[in-house]
Formats: C-alpha cells, sequence, structure tokens
C-alpha cells in the first residue's frame, strides 16, 4: 500500500493508497451526519492504517459512510441500498475496508475500478484485474455505485475523459497539451459578474 508519512520524529501518516474518492466525496460532507456533524474526519482517516481502522473511531467513520451514503442513495428519489435495523448502509463495511483491490490473475480492462466490489456484491465471478487505471472515469463509477446501485445506469458528471489520455505503457505519461486553455482567461471568465438581463421591446 503506498502512503505519505512524515520524516522525523513520531511519523504521520498523511495520505495512502486507498480506494478513489472515499474521502473526497463519501466522507466530505458533515451535514447528514448526527453523530460527528461538528467534526472534520477526514484527516483522522488519512491517518488510518487501511487494514487495521482504530477501534477507537471506526464508529465515528461508519456513522459518516452510513449517513453519507444514505444521502448518495437518494439522489433521484429511489432506494438501491436499504440499510438494516440498525441503520448501517450496505456498502458501509466494504468501502471502510479502504483499500485497493487487485487480482493480478484477471486480464486488464480499461474502467475496471470496482469490478471485484460490485462483483462481489451481485453475487458473481469478477472477470478483470479491478484496481484503478491511469483513464478510469472513477467519479462516473462510483456516482453509479452509490446512487443507481451494481447494475444500475451509468451516472455521468460531464467530464468523460482527460484531453489527452494516458499511454498503456508505464509511466504512463504522454506529451504536454500542445494548446493548453489560458488560464487567466478561464478564471476572468469565472468570477465576472452576469450580465444584466434586458427585457424584450
Amino acid at each position: 500500500m503506498g502512503e505519505t508519512v512524515t520524516s522525523g520524529g513520531r511519523p504521520v501518516r498523511l495520505e495512502r493508497m486507498g480506494r478513489p474518492e472515499i474521502k473526497n466525496v463519501v466522507l466530505a460532507s458533515k451535514t447528514f451526519d448526527p453523530v460527528n456533524s461538528d467534526i472534520e474526519i477526514r484527516d483522522l482517516y488519512n491517518e488510518e492504517d487501511g487494514f487495521a481502522v482504530r477501534q477507537d473511531y471506526a464508529g465515528a467513520y461508519r456513522a459518516r459512510f452510513n449517513a453519507n451514503l444514505a444521502f448518495f442513495d437518494r439522489l433521484d428519489g429511489e432506494t438501491v441500498w436499504p440499510p438494516d435495523d440498525q441503520g448501517a448502509h450496505p456498502l458501509t463495511e466494504l468501502l471502510l475496508a479502504d483499500f485497493l483491490v487487485v487480482d493480478i490473475s484477471k486480464p486488464f480492462s480499461e474502467d475496471s475500478c470496482f469490478e471485484i466490489e460490485t462483483a462481489l456484491l451481485a453475487g458473481r465471478d469478477h472477470t478483470t484485474c479491478g484496481g484503478r487505471a491511469p483513464n478510469d472515469d472513477i467519479v462516473d463509477t462510483l456516482y453509479t455505485l452509490l446512487v443507481n446501485g451494481v447494475d444500475g445506469p451509468r451516472i455521468s458528471d460531464g467530464v468523460d475523459r482527460a484531453t489527452q489520455p494516458a499511454t498503456h505503457r508505464f509511466p504512463y505519461l504522454v506529451a504536454p497539451n500542445a494548446n493548453p486553455p489560458d488560464l487567466m482567461t478561464v478564471f476572468a471568465a469565472l468570477s465576472a459578474p452576469p450580465e444584466p438581463q434586458r427585457d424584450a421591446a
């Protein structure tokens, strides 16, 4: 498992390799969490060993997962992940075990992120190596799982690929974009006040 740890003195884990966007998407909002609504737990979560979450904090993480996963499930007005009698979301334990799962005995496939996990949830054999490839549209995959379930219609965030996809050979880098956007122009357009509305004559 890859991780970023401070050097010198008591080492502190700042970040680690886990499943994509668990911290930034699933755990981000405090609004729906009735237990920890005044606590930012993502830094604590980053310090965790993905294979051995500290029991002192496990309940706080579970409460945040349960609350936020239920929020995502309700976005389309339907419930595909009903909680159990204690209010636990069906994905909480799976995602709390936050490490990237790869099966090197299976073939590589683009967009195979969460394929092992969704196969497990559906009770079928997985067919790819899983993991996360550089070109995987992981945000669409994650939103689809959270909102529409294992085999529901795919959700799109409107960004389907990079302007220049990564190569399939290590180190997966491509040449710089020959025509990158001018960031100052983009920022100026985003910060410009809206044009006044004019009544039709």
